[in-house]
């Protein structure tokens, strides 16, 4: 089958950002971040062994963990909205929808699940499926944490700066992350739905 979209030269300017909290449903957090700062994913490192007859071998070294960050905007400090962020870090005990809100800090930790996607033709959310003749790419995580939440007020603006870190591997050696794209004769597969699995 031929191809039914066209590639642009490279992905770039618009993305779509999907989080998913444990136990929660899809975020858009595009409207409210102003770039992904930074995207660290796994390295396989190795190192050179000198041995006593003058040769090398290659030693093989943990693999890293993957991690992306994030410059948002924060506007108020309830659980589970596009321009809240402080309770996905801070789960509390009661999520506090009540105004006025009032998150405090915590030891609890959960898990999330995050989707970007660039498209020939942008869905209405990151997980949703783009149109089937048109070209796409997507990369999804699992059983991710938010590790930073920090806020920033240097430029007389509220900003904050969002990690999510996650390991690239569960303890049974399935992938935490993958990589999809489509050249428009096959629609992409349906986008997650939850922080813990594909």
């Amino acid at each position: 089958m031929t191809a039914a979209g066209t590639l642009p030269e490279m992905w770039q300017e618009l993305c779509l950002i999907g989080i998913i909290p444990e136990g929660g449903s899809e975020i858009q957090f595009g409207g409210a971040t102003e770039d992904i700062t930074a995207i660290e994913w796994m390295e396989k490192p190795m190192s050179g062994i000198q041995l006593v007859n003058g040769g090398h071998a290659g030693k093989f070294e943990k693999n890293t963990d993957e991690s992306i960050t994030m410059k948002v905007y924060p506007l108020k400090g309830d659980d589970g909205d596009t321009d809240s962020f402080v309770q996905l870090f801070h789960p509390q005990d009661t999520a506090d929808s009540t105004q006025p809100i009032l998150a405090i800090n915590t030891l609890t930790r959960k898990k999330f699940g995050i989707i970007l996607l660039w498209a020939e033709e942008l869905p209405a959310t990151a997980g949703a499926l783009p149109s089937a003749s048109k070209t796409a790419y997507r990369i999804q995580s699992v059983n991710a944490y938010l590790t930073g939440y920090k806020v920033d007020y240097s430029e007389k603006v509220v900003s904050a700066e969002l990690t999510f870190k996650w390991t690239p591997f569960t303890k049974g050696v399935v992938a935490n992350k993958r990589e999809e794209s489509t050249d428009g004769s096959e629609q992409l597969p349906a986008a997650i739905t939850t922080a813990t699995g594909f």
